[in-house]
């Protein structure tokens, strides 16, 4: 009879065991923690470090293009500003040429934009230009060009609600679109049309091409102007990356004049038109 108790006494405890086990919270278990704050600002003051966080610069304009280094006379090489190299890419924005330099050069038409905000340098911010693709006449049979040149942000938890705050200018006709890619790749797709991974689009600044001569309202800004934009289209939080896209379609190849394609002058000045600028970008976590 002792032994029988016993092991009623046994089971009923095993039982109450296993429900108290039943009815323990282990949610904590298969829910993700918090992530940290992924909120950050760049300035773009120097490329390099910017490269070094993780930020990359993808061209697939087509026909792509090449460096042009625009001396406009023979520099004396003791001033550092001398040379102004147009990337095909963005990368860091250029020093204006020094004028005192060069007196008889029409400085004006080629004076890069001061940074809206740096700690550091009057060209502290990233730019690009026409340059991505090949856009001279005289160097292309291609009756037309388009740039598709993409600005790329390291990884991020990128989640709905998120805020994306950048300011931008150009001094001539641009496009820029802003991109959420939920992959966490770099992929682009194959072409200047496509636009791969990142199939999240949150903006698109200037989609109609308009421009300062034919509606001055709406077209790219040609001073420091602030956007910002909220993520949002993403079904959960995901470890992924934001993409800025300078965007032309079917432009017209440019030319030096009607008689000489060796004006490189004429050239410069009008790729320098195109100069487009991103800088005091911040993202902004949302709660």
């Amino acid at each position: 009879m002792r032994y029988k108790n016993l092991c009623k006494f046994f089971f009923t405890a095993i039982v109450a065991l296993l429900l108290l086990q039943a009815c323990k919270d282990d949610s904590s278990l298969t829910t993700a923690p918090p992530s940290a704050d992924q909120s950050f600002t760049e300035s773009f003051d120097n490329y390099q470090e910017a490269y070094d966080k993780g930020w990359r610069s993808i061209n697939n304009s087509f026909p792509v293009g090449r460096k042009w280094y625009d001396v406009a006379q023979v520099p004396n090489f003791g001033s550092p500003n001398y040379l102004v190299t147009y990337f095909p890419g963005w990368e860091q924005a250029q020093l204006t040429l020094d004028s005192a330099q060069f007196p008889s050069v029409p400085f004006p038409q080629r004076y890069w934009q001061a940074a809206y905000s740096s700690q550091r340098a009057y060209n502290g911010y990233v730019a690009a230009s026409i340059a991505c693709a090949d856009v001279f006449r005289f160097q292309s049979f291609t009756p037309i060009y388009n740039v598709s040149t993409w600005l790329i942000s390291p990884e991020k938890i990128i989640k709905n609600g998120d805020k994306i705050i950048f300011y931008t200018y150009s001094k001539g006709l641009a496009r820029l679109q802003l991109w959420v890619n939920e992959k966490n790749t770099m992929h682009i797709g194959p072409d200047y049309n496509s636009t791969g991974d990142f199939n999240v689009k949150l903006l698109d600044i200037n989609r109609e091409y308009h421009t300062e001569a034919n509606n001055p309202a709406l077209a790219y800004p040609t001073e420091w102007t602030r956007f910002e934009s909220e993520v949002r289209g993403l079904e959960k939080p995901v470890k992924g990356r934001f993409g800025f896209r300078y965007f032309l379609q079917n432009q017209n190849p440019i030319r030096a004049s009607a008689i000489d394609n060796t004006d490189y002058d004429t050239l410069y000045t009008q790729i320098h038109r195109t100069v487009i600028g991103i800088d005091e970008l911040t993202y902004k976590a949302g709660r």
